[in-house]
């Protein structure tokens, strides 16, 4: 695992002009535009099992099978993740908007982070347990940090693969969702 930081012409990239950048509240009210695959982390340190909902996860590479999340650099997920070295990554199913909240700090009943609002997979010692029930759940090792902003940038390979043939949850606009297929859709006329 390392950490790589590359200005743009370290990369070859012609230099930039200096522009104003975009403000927060700007970027935030466009980027709540864009869906995403609602997921959640979960590790392992010393024991301690962590959990945490987020909206990064992206597929990077098929060769090697590897995958991205941003994490909020100042939490302690972050710091666990990189401590680690493996995490697990699932990707919630249309009918687990409850498991997001759960792990975003904000049940709808109960304590926040409660493990037992879902089914595990046990793979074993010194392995994640996945998430039983999700559209996907990948089982991590970290292979390189990134810092970018406010959150590091975490390049993952994905060592086990689970995968059904549910809807993934998605989140818009502040919104749950999940994908519609066109054959889904009825239109009158």
């Amino acid at each position: 695992m390392h950490a790589t930081v590359r200005a743009p012409a370290a990369l070859g990239l012609p230099a930039r002009e200096e522009t104003k950048v975009v403000s927060r509240d700007a970027f935030l009210s466009a980027m709540r535009r864009a869906a995403s695959p609602v997921s959640v982390i979960t590790t392992n340190l010393g024991g301690k099992r962590m959990a945490l909902t987020v909206s990064s996860f992206l597929s990077v590479s098929a060769d090697p099978p590897l995958i991205s999340v941003c994490v909020n650099r100042s939490s302690k997920m972050c710091e666990a993740m990189v401590k680690s070295g493996s995490f697990g990554v699932h990707v919630l199913s249309d009918d687990q908007a409850h498991v997001a909240d759960m792990f975003a700090g904000r049940p709808r009943s109960g304590e926040a982070y409660d493990f037992s609002c879902v089914d595990w997979v046990h793979q074993g010692e010194a392995r994640e347990p996945l998430m039983a029930g999700v559209a996907i759940a990948a089982e991590c090792s970290v292979v390189s940090v990134t810092e970018a902003g406010s959150h590091n940038l975490f390049i993952s390979e994905v060592r086990n693969l689970i995968t059904n043939e549910k809807r993934p949850l998605l989140y818009w606009n502040r919104l749950y969702g999940f994908p519609a297929h066109a054959a889904d859709v009825r239109h009158e006329n």
